[in-house]
């Protein structure tokens, strides 16, 4: 007999006119269980018939399921979804990413194999809905506790049929998978367009700067004309040996990777501040540090204001007046442009690449007019508040969808 009980507690948030408790079941009670079978990404061709890897749960789908992108040559024996399943991986990484679930509202896609695959009774249980719950309330909680393993960890069918999960009317279902997939479409479709601004960056930077062996871009703004003018650095910059005199305190300490003030630092010695070096507004920087970006480090502008660095970072002064700051913060941080130059005039260390600075200074750079740098500057600076923009666009929706998740879920 299947056991259903009236749970004690409500949601926090709840669509106007329902009132009524939620109850709970054990998930063996009102699911059927199979599992998927074969395939791997080896199997994957450009057409045939669509398939849903496990791997591609933790990647690709949301809560519910509408499309796939990924095909195969159907074999003998696939499982074939009816647009009534859910399904859970059945190994990943760690407890909480294996107990995620997805419903497939598709017929004839095929369920490769490590997916458990429930099917609800759709009298009681909204497959929407039951994915939701599984991936986000108490019940993907619970189910994390039975995942096993250690470097991989595996959640099985028979681990997932000893869960429980709260629910409430069918009505009330369909308003809060309305709802979630409301929130969902809005995060997916500010993450293309922060995808896809982002993307427009990168190709500006470019083919917005002469290549190697060229001297002029590709893309140019209209009325520029001419090549760039070849300019050593010595021309463009000079060390700055400016020592702090205590002017800035440690609330102007500059983070030279992240080019924000940090907070709450303590100095035991506030004269230890005297070594620091002091970074003025359109200054740059040298940072070592090796990544797969940057291998052999790079050089940050000062775009926030005065402050001060470390004496571990060399620090360069523009020379001229017509220096434009939001052209330079691309310029010389842009790989493309000062992966050569870096290679020639740094020494590489354990961890960190070492600035040799004469050598930097008698390297030389393509310039454009100053008018031409302010054209560029400026169409980078919008591109980047556009960006910052849908990013926090983006974290806001995330932010309001946990939220909402918390409290509407008992």
């Amino acid at each position: 007999m299947m056991e259903i009980s009236k749970c004690m507690k409500i949601p926090k948030i709840r669509f106007k006119g329902f009132e009524e408790e939620w109850n709970i079941a054990k998930i063996k009670e009102i699911a059927k269980f199979s599992k998927g079978n074969g395939y791997s990404k080896a199997d994957l061709t450009q057409q045939g018939t669509p398939i849903i890897l496990y791997g591609h749960m933790y990647t690709q789908y949301k809560s519910v399921i509408t499309s796939v992108n990924h095909y195969v040559k159907i074999k003998p024996n696939s499982v074939l979804s009816d647009g009534n399943e859910v399904i859970i991986p059945s190994s990943g990484e760690t407890p909480e990413d294996i107990s995620i679930a997805s419903a497939i509202c598709k017929s004839n896609i095929i369920i490769g194999g490590d997916l458990n695959i429930l099917r609800f009774n759709d009298e009681i249980l909204n497959k929407s809905f039951a994915a939701i719950s599984i991936s986000y309330s108490k019940t993907h909680k619970e189910l994390s506790r039975y995942a096993q393993g250690k470097t991989i960890v595996h959640l099985r069918n028979n681990d997932i049929a000893k869960g429980h999960i709260t629910y409430p009317s069918l009505n009330e279902q369909r308003l809060i998978v309305l709802f979630i997939e409301t929130i969902e479409t809005q995060i997916q479709a500010t993450s293309k367009k922060l995808a896809s601004l982002k993307q427009i960056k990168a190709a500006s930077l470019q083919s917005m700067f002469p290549q190697e062996g060229e001297t002029v871009p590709k893309v140019r703004f209209k009325g520029f004309e001419g090549e760039w003018e070849e300019k050593s650095f010595s021309a463009l910059y000079k060390k700055s040996i400016i020592k702090n005199d205590l002017t800035f305190g440690t609330d102007k300490i500059i983070s030279v990777a992240n080019m924000y003030y940090l907070t709450n630092v303590n100095v035991s010695d506030l004269e230890y501040l005297k070594t620091y070096n002091i970074m003025k507004l359109g200054d740059i920087a040298f940072e070592g540090n090796k990544s797969k970006r940057f291998l052999h480090g790079r050089f940050v502008e000062n775009t926030i204001g005065d402050g001060i660095v470390s004496h571990v970072f060399v620090v360069f002064h523009p020379i001229s007046a017509e220096h434009d700051i939001n052209y330079w913060k691309y310029a010389i941080n842009n790989e493309n442009i000062m992966r050569n130059v870096l290679i020639r005039c740094t020494k590489s260390s354990t961890m960190m690449t070492d600035l040799v600075v004469n050598d930097f200074l008698k390297e030389t750079i393509l310039v454009p007019s100053y008018a031409e740098q302010q054209k560029i500057g400026a169409y980078f600076r919008n591109l980047d508040q556009q960006i910052s923009l849908q990013t926090q666009r983006l974290e806001k929706i995330k932010q309001i969808k946990a939220a909402c998740l918390d409290k509407m879920f008992v």
